[in-house]
């Protein structure tokens, strides 16, 4: 085999293909897979000045009863000679950063930039555009040998090299936010992101090169902000899409924010105290749990729950352990039920995440008992989020969905007559005129209320 590094120009390329001097081997390559996205970012790369992968063409002559054909096989770079071909024979349009803002994705420096083709068709670009875009030359390397199989292998060769994955890619993105899930994620083969202890100490983790605890460490963060915007009301997918949008959405985020410090916070506190040599790893399902129920005991709760947290911990553990080895009978327990079969099916949807952090935070209420630091305060964020759920979003006064926001929380034995600030002393209702209000609306709501919220704090 003889290779030849050579640059061929745009228009060279596509008169090549459109005269048939340039084609694909069906046999072995695949067909035209790219998306319209991809397409349109490949020609704004070209005209951009990016550059552009290498292109393999193998030469071929036959001669056929006396007849010479030459021509090129594409061993690699069938997409992109597509892409371009389709685009100046007036396929589609280009992306408009700004315009084409949510399809597109371009980054905030791109959209600050002039952009003269975009949004335009081939046919729509200035004579100037369309020139620099037909004389672009692009690098390729001709091939040439008498034997197709070897031509064959060095494509198998070429697409043998082990891709970027979903995190790989995000680590590119431009921004402050890819910078700050580096810096806690960690990179190690980079000096400046050295990553979180909390990865290494607590979930065990040794190869963190290729992204997978940085993907974590995003989802864990889009959950905490989420929490923290809606109260607690719902959290959000997590899942790759929806992880691309966040990142997209943030990248002119501050990591010396108040949510960035505190993110941090919460990974030091777990670090402190679920390090130890008993403390079996941490695994992702259980991480992102722990971030969001410590995020909402931080403010409103003296500290005395750290000190339970390891053997609280632990005790879910054990409970959630013992209740897998019961799904596959009649009645598997609950912890099975509600938690563990969740952590398998659609574990990245908002709705499953929701399900298992409403069971994950009732429990370890339960084994962390968390003491408020004034008493005399109303619900703290803990309690309102478990009567919210625990009442089924539901109104005690007229029975109708509450909203998050229009949410308020009534103690059913009046605080100012010694009725404690605890969950069967709650009631969910809606604000305005559902709260009961005056001594015969509270008195008659506390003696039909009173039975029903111990019910439903017990679980009968």
């Amino acid at each position: 085999m003889q290779s030849k590094p050579d640059t061929k120009t745009v228009k060279a390329l596509l008169n090549l293909r459109k005269s048939g001097m340039l084609i694909v081997n069906p046999e072995y390559q695949r067909g035209e897979v790219w998306n319209a996205g991809q397409q349109k970012k490949l020609i704004d790369s070209v005209l951009r000045g990016y550059p552009i992968p290498l292109i393999y063409l193998h030469y071929i002559k036959r001669t056929v009863e006396g007849f010479v054909q030459e021509g090129f096989e594409v061993i690699d770079g069938q997409q992109r000679i597509n892409a371009l071909y389709l685009y100046t024979e007036g396929r589609f349009k280009l992306f408009d950063p700004v315009k084409d803002e949510t399809e597109a994705r371009f980054p905030a420096f791109i959209k600050e930039q002039p952009c003269p083709w975009g949004g335009k068709a081939f046919e729509e670009l200035s004579e100037t555009i369309s020139t620099q875009l037909m004389d672009t030359p692009l690098s390729v390397v001709m091939i040439d040998t008498p034997e197709t199989n070897e031509a064959r292998d060095l494509f198998i060769r070429l697409q043998s090299g082990m891709p970027l994955n979903s995190q790989e890619k995000r680590d590119a993105w431009p921004g402050q936010f890819t910078d700050f899930i580096l810096k806690v994620g960690g990179k190690p083969q980079v000096a400046r992101y050295p990553g979180h202890e909390f990865f290494p100490k607590v979930m065990k983790a040794k190869d963190r090169n290729r992204g997978e605890f940085r993907q974590l460490c995003a989802q864990m963060f889009m959950l905490f902000i989420i929490q923290r915007d809606t109260g607690g009301e719902k959290l959000c997918d997590i899942n790759r899409e929806a992880i691309d949008t966040f990142y997209y959405k943030h990248l002119n985020f501050d990591a010396a924010s108040a949510e960035g410090k505190r993110f941090v916070k919460i990974l030091d506190i777990l670090t402190e105290h679920l390090n130890h040599s008993k403390m079996k790893k941490v695994i992702g399902h259980e991480a992102i749990h722990l971030v969001l129920l410590i995020d909402v005991l931080l403010d409103d709760y003296t500290l005395s729950w750290t000190g339970k947290l390891s053997l609280g911990f632990e005790a879910f553990r054990l409970k959630a352990l013992m209740d897998k080895e019961t799904r596959h009978e009649d009645a598997p327990g609950e912890f099975w039920l509600k938690y563990g079969q969740w952590t398998r099916t659609n574990s990245d949807r908002a709705d499953t995440l929701e399900r298992r952090h409403e069971f994950f935070t009732q429990k370890m209420y339960a084994l962390l008992a968390p003491q408020m630091k004034d008493p005399t305060r109303l619900f703290g964020p803990l309690e309102k989020e478990l009567i919210y759920y625990r009442d089924k979003k539901k109104c005690r006064v007229c029975g109708e969905d509450v909203k998050w926001t229009d949410a308020e929380y009534h103690h059913i034995d009046e605080h100012s007559k010694g009725g404690q600030t605890i969950l069967d002393n709650g009631a969910l209702v809606h604000g305005g005129e559902c709260h009961p209000k005056g001594r015969v609306a509270v008195e008659e709501f506390a003696k039909k209320n009173r039975a029903l919220s111990a019910s439903n704090e017990t679980g009968k």
